[in-house]
């Protein structure tokens, strides 16, 4: 009884403290001041430009989860928009299309397609692991690269 008591007890405190960030993939009412405009979405090509760092990312349904050999080799092959360049973002790429400055940490409002879950980067670790980025949970570690994760890809606008 004493553990029940102290678990709940403990569990309400660290939830009402704020020590966990508030993750959202909707927009708040009265929160578009803080929306990075610099990404912009063309739902007709279904790709989003980063105007700043002149970047496009190719933002469909991702239809599978792949290894990472795969999910390299799919964006390198990938010829679209005529762009022929396309790779698997870096985890500094992965993490810049989150909504920081917002109340509620969100993926950029110009994305549509992100799922909920986890997408390798192209950066590996010393141990030839690979980072990936969770966007369900806005945190990003390593895996080993037989791992089946979602793929974004990106590519250098010209």
């Amino acid at each position: 009884m004493k553990k029940t008591v102290f678990v709940l007890t403990f569990t309400l405190v660290t939830l009402h403290s704020g020590f966990w960030p508030d993750f959202s993939f909707a927009y708040e009412r009265g929160d578009s001041d803080n929306i990075d405009k610099n990404f912009v979405r063309d739902d007709s090509k279904q790709v989003v430009l980063d105007q700043k760092d002149h970047k496009i990312y190719y933002d469909a349904k991702p239809l599978v989860k792949m290894s990472y050999g795969d999910a390299v080799k799919y964006c390198k092959t990938m010829d679209y928009l005529g762009y022929t360049s396309w790779r698997v973002p870096s985890k500094e790429e992965m993490r810049s299309l989150l909504e920081l400055s917002r109340r509620n940490i969100t993926v950029k409002h110009a994305f549509k397609n992100i799922q909920q879950g986890i997408y390798w980067s192209s950066t590996t670790d010393r141990r030839d692991d690979a980072w990936y980025f969770d966007f369900d949970l806005g945190r990003y570690s390593t895996a080993e690269k037989n791992k089946h994760f979602y793929v974004l890809c990106v590519g250098e606008k010209k």
